[in-house]
């Protein structure tokens, strides 16, 4: 992976500082952040005119931030938080399509929150925070994907009762999951990593683990018990990406050396 990301550079890059690059990525663990500040980096090299290239790797002009990442877990949560609302009965009417953009910028702020938020936890933990980033990434797009497809069956452009209804419902509630159960082991690794929150890390691992026991309480016990218990887990998950988001700006103000590398 690493020689792929460096052939990202421009070649009288890479001639210049390939090789001290490359010995300074094999001293650690890439994380989801590294990649993508690598690519960042990449992208603003090769935008840039070549004989305005004199800086070194770490020079790069297009770097991320855990202020960034911060804000976006902030603003994810805020609207997933809002979107989620409108859902329940008695809440805001809202169009279909408007509720699917809702979700879709909100996964998204939160997939790249934990994309750059990952930067220390990669450090310890490379392997919990890439099944974590990959869950949650193919989680997202599917569960997209699904709720495109159950417009389509509500608006008429998908048959009620066919195949293709039953394979956007399986993609709907399998990426839903697979979404959910990714950012819960991210918040497993925050915690473990100690780095940002550690009662955000709780709060965001627990939200999903609370989700099932709402469902279970839904089809076995009594509905609206469910729907209030998914309602807390929704809450729960969602205040634990706002707490992290907090701590990482805070974080981002402090001394250089407290940033990730």
């Amino acid at each position: 992976m690493r020689s792929v990301l460096i052939r990202c550079y421009p070649a009288r890059w890479r001639a210049r500082y390939g090789d001290e690059f490359l010995a300074i990525l094999e001293e650690r663990p890439l994380g989801p952040y590294d990649v993508a500040d690598i690519v960042l980096g990449a992208l603003d090299a090769r935008l840039r005119s070549r004989r305005d290239r004199a800086a070194t790797p770490q020079g790069r002009g297009f770097t991320m931030s855990l202020r960034l990442g911060g804000i976006a877990a902030i603003v994810g949560a805020a609207i997933l938080g809002f979107a989620w609302f409108t859902v329940f009965p008695g809440a805001i009417s809202m169009e279909p399509i408007v509720l699917m953009a809702m979700f879709v910028v909100g996964l998204g702020a939160l997939l790249v929150a934990l994309t750059i938020l990952s930067a220390f936890q990669a450090r310890t933990l490379p392997r919990l925070v890439w099944t974590a980033f990959a869950l949650a990434a193919v989680g997202v797009v599917a569960y997209v994907v699904g709720l495109l497809g159950l417009i389509g069956v509500t608006e008429g452009a998908v048959t009620s009762g066919s195949a293709a209804e039953t394979a956007v419902t399986v993609a709907y509630a399998a990426g839903g999951l697979a979404a959910v159960v990714g950012f819960a082991l991210f918040g497993v690794a925050t915690y473990r990593s100690g780095e940002l929150s550690r009662p955000g890390a709780v709060l965001l691992a627990a939200g999903p683990a609370l989700m099932v026991g709402a469902w279970l309480v839904a089809f076995t016990v009594a509905w609206d018990l469910g729907g209030l218990m998914m309602l807390g887990a929704v809450g729960c998950f969602l205040t634990g990406w706002v707490v992290l988001g907090i701590a990482a700006i805070r974080l981002d103000g402090r001394k250089p050396e407290a940033r990730p590398a």
